[in-house]
């Protein structure tokens, strides 16, 4: 057990928590993979972002179930009396002194009661006994984005970095060809 609150355990998740990680995650990104798409398009999403033989919660959950083979003290789960109901995945940089928060979400009949923040503190708390300096989040500037950004900022992160990503599908332009 790596906390408890309000008879919520946060845990290190086990195989068995997969089909309820697994949902979690395709409930908690959905939006977000709309939003993602209806920007960037479809091709240019799944090319770049995505396994493109895979249906996009597929090849999202995937992320989790590799993280989890190869680090499976990386992934944790909350859990109350009904089953898990969030979880966080991080990823450790030692070498370069730094984590990583990545996949995560909460499902939504438990969203804005602080869950979220919670799971985060621990990981943060977890990172600085590990003798890591600094922590790195990316989140989107869209709408699906906004709870996820509260939820960074409420456990302090401050420092944002604004980048413009552009895509091109090379099957689709070609201007400036005349070499």
């Amino acid at each position: 057990m790596i906390g408890e609150k309000e008879g919520v355990v946060l845990r290190y998740a086990e195989k068995k928590d997969f089909p309820e990680i697994d949902e979690i995650t395709v409930v908690c990104y959905s939006e977000i993979y709309e939003s993602f798409v209806q920007r960037v398009g479809e091709e240019v999403f799944k090319g770049i972002y995505f396994n493109p033989e895979l249906p996009w919660p597929e090849s999202k959950t995937t992320q989790n179930h590799k993280l989890y083979s190869e680090h499976p003290e990386w992934i944790w789960v909350l859990e109350n009396q009904e089953g898990v109901f969030g979880y966080v995945s991080f990823i450790l940089r030692p070498e370069k002194n730094y984590g990583i928060i990545e996949n995560n979400g909460i499902l939504p009949s438990y969203t804005g009661e602080g869950w979220g923040k919670y799971m985060y503190r621990h990981v943060l708390k977890f990172f600085r006994s590990s003798g890591l300096r600094f922590a790195l989040v990316e989140t989107g500037l869209d709408d699906a984005h906004i709870p996820a950004r509260r939820a960074y900022e409420g456990v302090g992160f401050d420092h944002q970095d604004r980048i413009t990503v552009y895509y091109q599908d090379l099957d689709m332009n070609n201007p400036g060809s005349e070499i």
